[in-house]
C-alpha cells in the first residue's frame, strides 16, 4: 500500500489546523492590537464557521463528477496558507474578517472532497487503514498546531503577527508536499452503474446520518467544557490542561495507527459487525466523559476524560467508512458534507442543552448530561448493523482483496 496520498492528504489536514488554534491562543492580543472588542472577533469566528458549513457544498458542486478533487484540494490548501499569512498584514477588523471569510471557504474542501477522494485512492480491502490513518491527522495537528504557537510566541517572543507570518509559510511548505497526488477518478473501485447510495434510498444512510447528528451534540459541548471543567472542579492550570490534551491526542495517534488494519479484518469478514463496533465505542466515550465529569477524585477523572478523548477520534473514520461504503461514489463530496453540517448542528443543540443544564446543575452535571445523546447515537449505529448489507455499493470482485 502507498503511503504518500493519504500522508499527502492528511498533511493538507493538519495544515488547516494552524490558523483555528493560533486564532484560540492569539485572540486577546489580536483584539487588543485592532482595537475592537472579544465580541467583535467572535462575531467574525461565527461568521467564518458558517463559512465552512456553506463552503463544503460549494466544493462538491465545484468538483460535479470530474476528477479535479487532488487539484482542488491542493488549491484550497494554497489558498489558506495564504489567508493565514495574509492575516499578519490585517490593518483592521474588516480585513481580518476577509481573510478569516476565504479561510474559512478554503476550508470546505477537507470536509467534501478528502475522505472521498481517499476512497478512490485506494481499494475497499484497505480503506479501514487509511481512513484511520488520515483520522490521526486531526490528533496530530492538536498537538502540533499549540505547540508551534507557543514556541513561536512564548520562546521566541514573537508578536501574533509574526505567528501568522511564520505559520503561513509552514503552512505553504506542508500544502507543498501533496503537490503530487493526482485524483484516479470518481468511482475507481466501485460499480458506478447501480442505483442505490443516495440519502432518500439507503436506511442505513439515514440511520447513519441521525446518528452523527446526536454524536456531534456530545462532541462539541464535551470537548468545550472539559477545559473548564478541569480548572473549575479540579484548578488545573494551562499547561497542565494542554500536557493532558496533548498526551491524549498522542495516544490517540498510535491506536489510530493500530486500529485501521483491524477495522479492515472486520469489514471484510462481515460488514455488520462495523456498525456493532462503531456502536460501542460512541457508547463509551459518551460514559467515559460522564464518568469523568462526576468522578470524585482528580485521577478518576483524569483517566475517565483520557478514555473519552483517546476514543473520540476513532469514531469519525468508522462512521466515514459507513457512509463511503452505503453512498454511490459519485454522492459522497455531498454526502460528506452534509454530515459535516449535521454534526455542526448537533453540536449547537448540545451547546444549548449542555448551558440549559449547566445553570441548574453546574458543569459537572452539564457535561455528564450530554452523554444522554451519545448513547441514542450508538443505539443508532448499532441499528445499522441489520441493514447495512443490504445497502452496500456494489464493488467490482477484482478489487475485493489487496
Amino acid at each position: 500500500m502507498r503511503l504518500y496520498p493519504v500522508i499527502a492528504v492528511g498533511m493538507l489536514a493538519i495544515t488547516d489546523a494552524f490558523v483555528n488554534q493560533a486564532l484560540s491562543v492569539l485572540a486577546p492580543d489580536i483584539t487588543e492590537s485592532l482595537g475592537v472588542s472579544t465580541g467583535v472577533l467572535t462575531s467574525l469566528l461565527a461568521i467564518q464557521l458558517l463559512a465552512v458549513g456553506v463552503a463544503p457544498f460549494l466544493m462538491a458542486t465545484l468538483v460535479r463528477g470530474r476528477p479535479i478533487r487532488a487539484l482542488v484540494s491542493i488549491v484550497t490548501g494554497l489558498t489558506w496558507s495564504a489567508a493565514t499569512f495574509a492575516i499578519a498584514f490585517a490593518g483592521d477588523v474588516w480585513t481580518l474578517g476577509a481573510l478569516l471569510l476565504v479561510s474559512g471557504l478554503a476550508n470546505g474542501s477537507q470536509i467534501a472532497l478528502h475522505s472521498p477522494l481517499l476512497a478512490d485512492l485506494y481499494p475497499p480491502a484497505v480503506r479501514g487503514r487509511v481512513l484511520a490513518l488520515y483520522g490521526a491527522a486531526m490528533p496530530t495537528g492538536a498537538i502540533l498546531s499549540p505547540l508551534t504557537v507557543s514556541a513561536l510566541a512564548g520562546w521566541l517572543q514573537l508578536d501574533w503577527r509574526a505567528v501568522y507570518a511564520v505559520l503561513g509559510v509552514l503552512s505553504l511548505l506542508g500544502c507543498l508536499s501533496a503537490l503530487r497526488l493526482r485524483d484516479p477518478g470518481i468511482g475507481r473501485y466501485d460499480d458506478v452503474t447501480t442505483g442505490r447510495g443516495g440519502l432518500s434510498r439507503s436506511r442505513t444512510l439515514r440511520r447513519v446520518f441521525a446518528a452523527f447528528v446526536a454524536y456531534g451534540m456530545l462532541l462539541v459541548p464535551a470537548v468545550t467544557f472539559l477545559s473548564v471543567h478541569l480548572k473549575e472542579r479540579w484548578g488545573l492550570g494551562t499547561d497542565v490542561r494542554g500536557l493532558f490534551s496533548a498526551s491524549c491526542s498522542a495516544l490517540a495517534i498510535v491506536v489510530l495507527v493500530t486500529l485501521g488494519r483491524r477495522l479492515d479484518a472486520i469489514f471484510q469478514s462481515d460488514a455488520r459487525r462495523v456498525p456493532t463496533v462503531t456502536a460501542w465505542v460512541v457508547a463509551c466515550s459518551a460514559l467515559a466523559f460522564a464518568a469523568g465529569a462526576v468522578a470524585p477524585v482528580l485521577p478518576l477523572a483524569l483517566a475517565a476524560f483520557l478514555v473519552g478523548l483517546v476514543l473520540t477520534p476513532l469514531i469519525l473514520p468508522m462512521i466515514t467508512m459507513i457512509m463511503i461504503a452505503v453512498t454511490a461514489p459519485g454522492g459522497r463530496s455531498y454526502m460528506a458534507g452534509l454530515f459535516g453540517v449535521g454534526l455542526a448542528v448537533g453540536g449547537l443543540i448540545g451547546a444549548a442543552l449542555l448551558s440549559t443544564v449547566e445553570k441548574a446543575y453546574g458543569t459537572a452535571g452539564a457535561v455528564a448530561s450530554v452523554a444522554l445523546p451519545g448513547l441514542v447515537a450508538g443505539l443508532i449505529v448499532a441499528s445499522t448493523a441489520r441493514t447495512i448489507r443490504t445497502d452496500l455499493i456494489p464493488v467490482r470482485e477484482e478489487n475485493l482483496v489487496v
